[in-house]
């Protein structure tokens, strides 16, 4: 289960690209692609960056006018999905 600890690993795989105000991440290996909305692109430039789950959500709620619990849900489940099709790895301690 997700939470704002959870520590997350990109795979090498996984590649990511900006064209005008779309972002897109590759999937290497499967050679499918995976649209990004402007929040999800900015996570990912967070993750990518080094920053952890729990560092992405507070620039996020800093970057955006959202309720915290709203964001945390909705991170929630671009990261599932993310994780369904192989782009990010959660990390077990």
């Amino acid at each position: 289960m997700l939470t704002l600890e959870t520590a997350l690993h990109i795979p090498k795989n996984i590649s990511f690209s900006v064209v005008g105000e779309d972002a897109f991440l590759l999937n290497t290996q499967t050679n499918k692609y995976y649209g990004l909305e402007k929040v999800g692109a900015r996570l990912w430039q967070l993750l990518t960056a080094g920053k952890s789950l729990k560092d992405a959500h507070e620039a996020l709620l800093s970057e955006y006018e959202v309720a915290a619990d709203q964001l945390e849900q909705d991170l929630f489940e671009l990261l599932a999905d993310m994780q369904k099709n192989g782009l990010i790895e959660i990390v077990e301690a």
